[in-house]
C-alpha cells in the first residue's frame, strides 16, 4: 500500500505542483527583503496565466506566452509600487486591489476576446526537456524509472525554477546586489545614507516579483494546462506567502517550503485515486494542502523574523 502511494509519480508531480508556488514565493522573499508586502503575487499569477494563453493564442508559439505572462505579472507590480513606493499608500490594501483588479480584468477580457466565460480552447505548451527511453527489464530498469519519471521527465520552468532559487540564494547572501537587496528592507535610511537609492531599489524588486508572478502563471497554463480557466489561480498566491515566510525569506527556503505544500497536494490526488482501498472522505483528502499552510504559519509566524522595515513607506528625512 505505501509503495503505492509513494510512487515516482507523487514525487515528480510534488515537484510540478511546487513550481508556480515557488516562483510567486521567491518573488514574494526579493519584493520583501526590499521592504514591500506583496500580497498581490495571487492577481500577478492569475494576470500572467491569462495573458499568456491569449498570446500562444494569436502567436501560435509557448514562448511568446512565456514573456507575454511575465510582462504582464510586471505590469500589475508596476501598479503596486506605484501605490506603495511613490505614493506611499498601505501596502496591504494596494496588494488587495490588484489581486481584486486580476480577478475582474480577466473575466473581463474573457468575454471581450474569447467571447464566452469560463475556460479558453486549448494552446500549445511548452514540451519535457528530456525524452529519454526507459528500458523495460534489466538491473537498473527499476531504479531508471526513478530518475527518469522524478528528475528528467519536466518542462523547461520547472528545471529554470530549480536553477533560479540556487542562483537566487547565493546572490542574496554573497553579493553586493544581495546586500543591498536586505539593506533596503532592514533599515533604508543606512542605505540612502551611502547612496543607494531606496526608490529605485523597491522599484525593481517589485517589478522582478510581478516577473516571476507571471512565470508562474504562465507554468500553469502553458505546462500544465494548457488553456485557461478564470480563477484558476486558487489561492496559490497567498499559498506562496505562506512558503516565503516557512522559508524564512530566503530563496532557497521558499522554494523547500514550496515542494512540501506541492508534496501535500500530490499526496492528496494520488490518495483520491486510491478512495476505493482507502475508506477516507474524499473531502478530508482535499483540505490536505490548507491545512498544512495553516499549520506551518501556525508553528512559524512568531519565529521567523521578517525584515525590519517591510511593510513601511520610506520617508526621506
Amino acid at each position: 500500500m505505501l509503495s503505492d502511494i509513494l510512487s515516482p509519480d507523487v514525487f515528480a508531480a510534488a515537484m510540478r505542483i511546487a513550481t508556480p508556488l515557488a516562483l510567486a514565493a521567491i518573488g514574494g522573499t526579493i519584493c520583501e527583503r526590499a521592504g514591500v508586502v506583496n500580497i498581490a503575487l495571487e492577481g500577478m499569477m492569475l494576470f500572467g496565466a491569462f495573458v499568456g494563453v491569449i498570446a500562444v493564442t494569436y502567436a501560435g508559439n509557448p514562448w511568446v506566452g512565456v514573456f507575454a505572462a511575465a510582462a504582464a505579472g510586471a505590469s500589475l507590480a508596476l501598479m503596486h509600487a506605484f501605490a506603495s513606493v511613490t505614493l506611499k499608500t498601505d501596502q496591504v490594501v494596494s496588494g488587495t486591489a490588484i489581486n481584486i483588479l486580476a480577478g475582474g480584468l480577466t473575466g473581463f477580457f474573457m468575454e471581450v476576446i474569447i467571447g464566452h466565460p469560463g475556460t479558453t480552447d486549448p494552446v500549445p505548451r511548452l514540451v519535457p526537456v528530456f525524452d529519454f527511453p526507459v528500458p523495460s527489464a534489466g538491473f537498473f530498469a527499476p531504479m531508471w524509472r526513478w530518475i527518469d519519471v522524478i528528475f528528467l521527465s519536466h518542462t523547461p520552468i520547472v528545471y529554470g525554477t530549480i536553477l533560479f532559487a540556487i542562483v537566487a540564494h547565493w546572490a542574496l547572501f554573497h553579493t553586493r546586489w544581495g546586500l543591498r537587496l536586505r539593506a533596503l528592507g532592514e533599515h533604508p535610511r543606512a542605505a540612502d545614507t551611502v547612496g543607494i537609492s531606496v526608490v529605485r531599489g523597491r522599484y525593481s524588486a517589485v517589478l522582478f516579483s510581478g516577473v516571476l508572478a507571471g512565470l508562474a502563471g504562465a507554468n500553469l497554463t502553458l505546462e500544465q494546462v494548457g488553456s485557461f480557466t478564470e480563477g484558476m489561480t486558487n489561492g496559490r498566491g497567498f499559498i506562496a506567502l505562506a512558503a516565503n515566510i516557512f522559508g524564512r525569506w530566503t530563496p532557497g527556503g521558499s522554494y523547500g517550503a514550496a515542494l512540501l505544500f506541492g508534496f501535500a497536494e500530490a499526496l492528496q490526488t494520488k490518495l483520491q485515486l486510491l478512495r476505493d482501498v482507502i475508506t477516507i472522505p474524499s473531502q478530508f483528502f482535499l483540505m490536505l494542502p490548507y491545512v498544512l499552510t495553516v499549520v506551518v504559519l501556525a508553528g512559524v509566524v512568531g519565529r521567523a523574523v521578517a525584515p525590519a522595515a517591510v511593510g513601511k513607506p520610506y520617508e526621506k528625512g
